[in-house]
């Protein structure tokens, strides 16, 4: 019998995690993740873009194992108990969540959704 596919830091995939709300993504952000988002709206509306746009961009045949890259990168990027990137450092004190990485994939993602779009209208 093949061994339990792992994710991450040596992970089983559903050990207490769920995913997004309304969303099938393979690594999934954690109940604490979810939680911490549920009171904070700003930083839910970012994770919520991103995690959408990416599930679109499956959904249309984009390249599946690059959309679940981006998926185990943010994972790796959720806040800690405290509002901060668990992996994100700024000399000694954690960046604040969501952290650049989040930002950068977003405003990359909905840029080329944008650019798609304006090409399909032409």
């Amino acid at each position: 019998m093949p061994p339990t596919p792992t994710t991450g830091r040596g992970k089983d995939p559903t050990d207490s995690t769920s995913p997004m709300p309304g969303v099938d993504a393979t690594p999934h952000l954690s109940a604490r993740t979810l939680s911490w988002l549920a009171d904070r709206p700003h930083e839910r509306r970012v994770v919520r873009s991103v995690w959408d746009t990416l599930t679109e961009l499956e959904r249309t045949g984009y390249h599946a194992g690059a959309i679940a890259a981006l998926r185990r990168i943010l994972t790796d990027h959720q806040p800690t108990s405290a509002g901060r990137c668990r992996t994100c450092r700024r000399f000694t004190k954690r960046r604040r969540f969501p952290c650049i990485v989040w930002h950068q994939i977003r405003d990359e993602l909905l840029l080329g959704l944008l650019a798609d779009r304006d090409h399909q209208q032409r």
